[in-house]
């Protein structure tokens, strides 16, 4: 291949993530399906087409795609991590294949990873020092990662936050608002060399944010520069990776009764595992829906899943006059999925809204008399929104932590009515209060309340529990 023909895939290849980024999710799908004849890209491709797909709420073509892609690439570490984010979507879920796909990647970095931390002398005495890795990896990260500056003991601990996508600007931005805590760059280092920078520094628990999202933190973890290292937040799963110890659950993802699903030690917290500021007050006023009772769905599109529309379609049969509500629909192949998911007498009642900003996305939740969670990938922060803002919100939990978040928000809130334990449960839950008008208006006024005076928006609640939890965690493995 010429220089110049390089230099013009190289230019499509560009063109089409450019498209994506702007959410033109149609046009770059075309792009990226337009450069398949080359048979070097085609594996980089098929994983871009199906995290595209995913986007439009074609999980299932998603998932077939990047199982071609890694097919044609089985030593690609990019592709294997985008399969892994990817399953999460698998409608059913499959516990086990989940298990064992995350633990197969995992063994790529037993053989040739060391244990750095035990290459450096420890200290004896002082504050523990705590790095956060990949803090700015995911918009929804801004929301929870605040406290971690503010309300740590600093008598007890020193944190550090580490940035993989941030440029200079915004990091020292974030130096203004967070003195408190240091603030790292790593998007120009080698994840060898971060490891042995942490080591140096005598970091004692290393907390990456990220899984499977950003893999230069796994990558980093693979080789032990911490004694405590630990998995939260953002992919609310198993890394599969033997050198992070432990996995930061609660009691409701992770029930201690069951079988646990993650290589890690599970590190149940006693609340759920979240603890986020609220959204701006002025996006929690709700709005009335007039007579017609609105039912929502309002997480991220690939969220949506066939079963999700086909329990919503019921619910809609069952209240007449009522409608639905879809927030983040992007493109006509989108909407497409989203209509063909439902029966086409329904259509008429089917509100499908593209993406907007986050003002006119918190107008739209407030006009929505009913949320219900996605099932193959349960909400957090949105779950946390809707209840800001006196929005009820129906969850069905499954097996696996991922499906089960919303669950431990409406379980420690004592909002059992809104847990459903199977499809009916769901369909009749969302029902009921839709036809309840003074039940639901009663909820409504109480869920701001209750979410705001919780653990999860009151660090000085959740912050205690955390670091004890931590430090548990480091005696154990220092005695091991």
């Amino acid at each position: 291949m010429t220089t110049t023909s390089l230099q013009v895939l190289d230019a499509e290849f560009e063109r089409a993530e450019r498209l994506r980024a702007a959410w033109q999710l149609d046009a770059a799908e075309d792009a990226y399906r337009a450069l398949l004849s080359d048979a070097t890209l085609r594996p980089r491709l098929l994983t871009e087409i199906a995290v595209t797909l995913a986007h439009q709420g074609r999980g299932g073509e998603a998932l077939a795609a990047i199982a071609e892609a890694e097919l044609l690439a089985p030593q690609d570490a990019t592709i294997a991590q985008n399969r892994l984010i990817l399953e999460k979507l698998r409608e059913p879920e499959d516990p086990a294949l989940f298990l064992d796909l995350h633990a197969h990647y995992g063994t790529r970095f037993v053989p040739t990873r060391a244990e750095l931390f035990k290459q450096v002398p420890r200290r004896a005495d002082g504050p523990l020092r705590v790095a956060y890795l990949g803090v700015d990896a995911h918009t929804a990260l801004a929301r929870f990662v605040p406290m971690l500056a503010t309300h740590h003991d600093r008598s007890r601990w020193h944190a550090a936050f580490f940035y993989g996508a941030s440029d200079a600007a915004a990091i020292a931005d974030a130096r203004q608002r967070y003195p408190q805590v240091a603030h790292v760059s790593i998007s120009d280092i080698a994840p060898r060399d971060l490891a042995i920078a942490l080591a140096r520094c005598g970091v004692d628990v290393a907390v990456d944010l990220v899984g499977h999202c950003h893999g230069f933190v796994l990558d980093s973890l693979a080789y032990r520069p911490a004694p405590l290292q630990i998995t939260w937040l953002d992919y609310v799963a198993t890394t599969g990776v033997a050198a992070i110890n432990a996995r930061i659950c609660d009691r409701w993802t992770d029930p201690p009764d069951s079988r646990s699903w993650c290589v890690e030690q599970p590190l149940r917290l006693d609340v759920p595992q979240w603890c986020a500021t609220p959204p701006p007050r002025l996006a929690m006023r709700r709005t009335s829906a007039g007579n017609s009772r609105v039912l929502g769905i309002v997480n991220a599109t690939n969220k949506a899943s066939p079963r999700l529309y086909a329990l919503a379609a019921r619910v809609l049969d069952q209240v007449p006059g009522s409608r639905l509500r879809v927030i983040g629909i992007a493109g006509e192949r989108a909407r497409h999925v989203a209509l063909a998911a439902l029966p086409a007498a329904l259509h008429e009642r089917v509100e499908l809204i593209d993406r907007v900003g986050e003002a006119a996305y918190h107008t739209l939740v407030g006009g929505i008399d009913v949320a219900l969670d996605p099932l193959v990938f349960s909400g957090a922060t949105t779950t946390l929104d809707c209840l800001h803002a006196g929005l009820p919100v129906i969850t069905r939990p499954g097996t696996l932590p991922h499906t089960r978040s919303s669950l431990a928000i409406l379980a420690h809130l004592g909002l059992d009515e809104l847990i459903a334990h199977s499809d009916d449960d769901f369909v009749t839950g969302a029902v009921d209060l839709l036809r309840n008008d003074a039940h639901r208006h009663a909820l409504s006024a109480r869920l701001p309340a209750l979410v705001t005076h919780s653990s999860l928006t009151d660090p000085t609640r959740f912050m205690p529990l955390f670091e004890a939890a931590l430090r548990d965690a480091y005696a154990r493995t220092l005695q091991q």
